[in-house]
């Protein structure tokens, strides 16, 4: 075997053994992230419209705000009723896309009591700019 063959295996076989070690360590990491550690404490529905958020807590009240513990475990079950969205609090770094007919989760544990902003970060029509509303840490 030429010595140019040899470097080319070598290459190949290097990259092949890259590439899934990226692979199996992302696979690790966004398992990691998307099971929590422990059972969520409470499940809250977020329905996403144009243009409003509407939260539905197990008693079956219904708010425009979304309202938690800190140091609770929240799971928010995410179901679109129209069009592509997404669920986005700046301040804990949580993003997670809203897609009609599927239902995606988010789980997450507030810490510090306060009042953060829950935007939609997917252009969703012409009140988009609207569609705010309001994390309540108790």
């Amino acid at each position: 075997m030429s010595r140019v063959k040899y470097v080319e295996w070598i290459t190949i076989i290097g990259a092949s053994i890259l590439f899934i070690y990226i692979a199996v360590a992302s696979w690790m990491i966004v398992s990691a992230i998307e099971s929590p550690d422990r059972e969520p404490d409470i499940v809250i529905e977020a329905y996403a419209r144009q243009f409003a958020w509407e939260f539905i807590y197990p008693d079956g009240t219904r708010s425009s705000q979304l309202r938690v513990k800190a140091g609770q475990t929240v799971e928010l079950r995410l179901i679109s009723q129209d069009v592509i969205h997404s669920f986005f609090i700046r301040d804990f770094g949580i993003k997670k896309d809203v897609v009609p007919g599927r239902i995606n989760k988010i789980i997450f544990t507030p810490t510090e009591p306060g009042e953060y902003v829950i935007q939609c970060a997917e252009f969703c029509g012409y009140g988009h700019y609207s569609m705010i509303a309001k994390l309540v840490v108790e």
